[in-house]
């Protein structure tokens, strides 16, 4: 009888499952449904690059259909579980819900932006999370630049060039400093305007920026950014930003043109519609073979669970309990971790144990500038910026994006930035329907 394979979620760790399960698992054997929202795959760490103009939004994206040809791709939402019966209910776009049986599954939700009930952030901010988010950030801010050219207003001119992130962890530091380069390149075409008028602002709560990559790099870091004229607020949050009048717990408002949100992620909350066990911040409790357990100890049959939604234990720490990072590093090698389990499990075999010793963090801050925390060593600048590009180029899904993105690369060295906003991109229907009249269907 045909073994059901069902892994939810197409993210890093989802997508690295089915692959691995269709190079290992004879396709006679098993049958394997992958389920996700989107139809494609985003590799995340390559957003800042997508914002800064060095990638096409497209080539950070893998088409999942056409990537997992011995996969069955189901574009549908999870919206329940049934251990007892083995059944995970689905719900598509168009709001009709079926359950689809399972012998072994997957759990690989991921994570979801984390926000707090901030008075103007939903009508004013935007994530940093998606393909999609990355571009319009771009697309806001050079079209802001662009609109700042031609207005004679003072205060309208400083708002449109003010541009405030929210969370300096990695993902807020690399995507502000992209944008901030991608800024200045885009102002330098603009006889009108300069430099100077430009206004970066980071908002921080903790007293450090970038604290993955060490706190030596982080201290390196910020006197970096700060040296490249960026306002950066420590110990700092932002009680409200209605009308995009960003006020600060210092007392200052700073009207701003554009409010990024990069304040961190939390597991997917689906997970506790769905009934697992999960810690106390909202991961899926596994054992270090990856397998979903409750506090006591007891195994879900054939459920197992990884990625940026799991509370994987890291049995290598020295101090214990402790707990792997939710990063694509780690996602990537869990999920072939559960490939080999999942194959043992329905062979008989014993399953093993997730164990992995980080290999370090990179992260760019803009072309020729980094830090790097590698195999021991600490690099800056350059250096840095070249691990970071060749690790997150080996690291990207096939073949065909590999070259894309390098292609983009040569292209944009030999031809320089692109700084043209596609501003209609927010909203692409908006001239259509100002040169369509209106029709009232009751007549």
């Amino acid at each position: 009888m045909t073994k059901r394979i069902v892994i939810l979620g197409g993210g890093s760790a989802g997508l690295t499952t089915a692959l691995e399960l269709q190079k290992r698992h004879p396709p006679q054997a098993a049958s394997i449904t992958l389920v996700d929202q989107a139809p494609y795959f985003t590799y995340q760490p390559f957003l800042p690059e997508v914002a800064g103009g060095h990638i096409a939004a497209r080539d950070v994206t893998v088409p999942l259909r056409k990537t997992l040809k011995r996969t069955k791709v189901v574009e549908a939402s999870v919206t329940g579980l049934d251990s007892e019966a083995k059944t995970v209910t689905v719900t598509s776009a168009d709001g009709e819900a079926s359950d689809i049986a399972y012998d072994q599954l997957v759990v690989a939700l991921g994570a979801v932006t984390r926000t707090f009930p901030t008075p103007g952030l939903a009508e004013n901010g935007v994530g940093f999370k998606s393909v999609e988010e990355a571009q319009y950030v771009r697309d806001r801010i050079l079209g802001n630049i662009a609109e700042a050219a031609s207005v004679k207003d003072p205060a309208v001119r400083r708002k449109l060039l003010t541009v405030v992130f929210v969370g300096g962890g990695y993902t807020g530091v690399e995507a502000l400093a992209e944008l901030s380069d991608a800024a200045n390149s885009a102002v330098d075409t603009f006889p009108n305007l300069s430099r100077d008028e430009l206004r970066f602002v980071l908002v921080e709560a903790l007293d450090r920026v970038a604290p993955e990559v060490g706190p030596e790099l982080s201290k390196w870091t910020l006197g970096q950014l700060r040296g490249r004229g960026i306002d950066i607020r420590l110990k700092t949050t932002m009680p409200s930003c209605v009308d995009g009048d960003v006020v600060l717990s210092d007392g200052e408002t700073i009207p701003a043109g554009t409010i990024v949100w990069t304040a961190g992620v939390k597991p997917n909350p689906v997970l506790g519609d769905m009934g697992l066990p999960l810690g106390p911040k909202g991961h899926v409790n596994v054992s270090a073979t990856l397998q979903v357990q409750t506090e006591d100890g007891q195994k879900l049959d054939g459920v197992w669970a990884l990625g940026d939604g799991a509370q994987v234990p890291d049995l290598l720490a020295e101090k214990q309990p402790a707990y792997y990072p939710p990063n694509a590093q780690n996602a990537v090698r869990q999920a072939v971790t559960v490939a080999d389990n999942v194959i043992a499990t329905l062979s008989g075999e014993p399953v093993k144990e997730y164990r992995h010793e980080s290999l370090g963090t990179v992260a760019s801050y803009g072309i020729g500038k980094g830090a790097a925390s590698m195999f021991g060593l600490q690099l800056k600048n350059v250096p840095a910026w070249l691990a970071h590009r060749g690790y997150h180029l080996y690291a990207m899904p096939t073949l065909n994006r590999k070259y894309r993105i390098l292609s983009g690369w040569v292209t944009n060295f030999v031809g320089g930035r692109d700084t043209t906003p596609l501003v209609g991109l927010g909203d692409p229907r908006a001239g259509f329907l100002k040169v369509t009249p209106k029709v009232d269907a009751k007549k």
